[in-house]
């Protein structure tokens, strides 16, 4: 079995969709009789976990082109050489002209739904292309319940194609076993100080100046309140983070460290007082299953997504409540508060393997080829 994947997310740094790029593709290359076969329109950065003798690369263009004219004007030749029996469009898309069957995999419909939350660039790329995507597609995959309600609001006639399967994490993000590796985190990312975190992007849609404004709350609460570490690359439209982050009376506790690698991201959830993710959509809430996963006590906003991923692990508030949020935040200090969320981190951590999931998609793998 030869099954092609868009691997444009694995292109530059890696953010959710790149991980679950990884984890699928290489779970599914755990059998040596199938071949896992990489395209892109521009150098792949190539994981680790991928380094395996049944993974290759397709030859990518000459001369680099923009993923979606790659996409649908040379990826169809390029797969029909490859002699690929499916292709699997990580990003929702499949070429609405190919020999080959094709698989979207929809993590959400945010371009389409806040697209104000969105650059132009993405936008463009994704709202005029996915309906004709979802009519090519053999098979449509959603990550969530609250992707798949979202996409027959939408879309109804895809019903007969829609299949739900979930997302795993990585067994590499587990509880400390290393007390001292927690004062070698604070050193390094909030000045020794103990902190709260968020771990994504920074960009609109994550409800960052929500929290920003919730910390600085927490401040008249808790007035030794723990620093505040955003990490993650910037995105775009990040000045009113920059000029909110300047205006607060604690702005020398906000600690932005940038995009920080895996061994880095596990620390800093191993070690942290609170996760919060606060964002306004999500598909899934990808780093909240990863906090939970490595122990944290986890803060999240009260909307569908991120009801799924955290479950009875997380504190929930309404999204865009920054008065509550600090409250919960507050809430989740309280050290047999705190204790008690960690517990149920702990519990919730194991439900969330990748096993299960790459048997999911063997099955619908072999039912689309079929």
């Amino acid at each position: 079995m030869n099954i092609a994947c868009d691997a444009r997310a694995l292109v530059g740094r890696h953010t959710g969709v790149g991980t679950w790029t990884t984890q699928v593709m290489a779970g599914l290359a755990s059998d040596p009789s199938t071949e896992i076969l990489l395209g892109a329109s521009k150098p792949i950065d190539l994981p680790e976990e991928l380094h395996l003798p049944n993974v290759r690369v397709l030859p990518r263009p000459r001369l680099p082109l923009p993923g979606s004219l790659w996409l649908h004007l040379l990826l169809p030749a390029a797969l029909q050489q490859a002699k690929a029996d499916v292709f699997i469009g990580s990003l929702a898309m499949v070429p609405r002209r190919s020999r080959i069957p094709g698989i979207a995999m929809v993590h959400d419909l945010t371009p389409r739904t806040h697209p104000e939350r969105h650059t132009l660039k993405t936008r463009w790329t994704f709202n005029p292309f996915i309906k004709a995507s979802l009519k090519a597609a053999r098979a449509i995959v959603v990550g969530s319940e609250a992707t798949r309600t979202e996409l027959l609001e939408h879309f109804p006639w895809v019903a007969g194609r829609l299949h739900l399967i979930g997302y795993g994490v990585d067994q590499f993000f587990s509880p400390a076993v290393e007390p001292e590796e927690g004062e070698q985190t604070r050193q390094l990312f909030a000045d020794g100080r103990p902190y709260i975190l968020h771990l994504g992007t920074l960009e609109p849609r994550k409800g960052l100046l929500k929290l920003v404004e919730a910390w600085d709350r927490l401040h008249e609460i808790t007035p030794d309140a723990p620093s505040l570490v955003l990490a993650g690359g910037e995105g775009w439209d990040i000045r009113p983070l920059v000029d909110l982050i300047d205006r607060s009376p604690n702005s020398e506790r906000i600690h932005r460290p940038g995009y920080v690698t895996r061994d880095q991201a596990r620390a800093l959830m191993r070690h942290t007082e609170a996760f919060v993710l606060a964002s306004e959509a999500e598909g899934f809430g990808l780093p909240l299953a990863e906090a939970i996963a490595s122990g944290a006590p986890c803060i999240a906003s009260d909307i569908p997504s991120l009801r799924e991923s955290g479950a009875d692990a997380a504190l929930f508030t309404p999204a865009g409540d920054s008065d509550t949020l600090a409250k919960a935040l507050a809430r989740a200090l309280e050290p047999e508060t705190a204790a008690a969320m960690r517990q149920a981190s702990a519990n919730r951590g194991s439900a969330l393997a990748w096993g299960p999931i790459i048997e999911q998609w063997r099955e619908l793998i072999e039912v689309v080829v079929g």
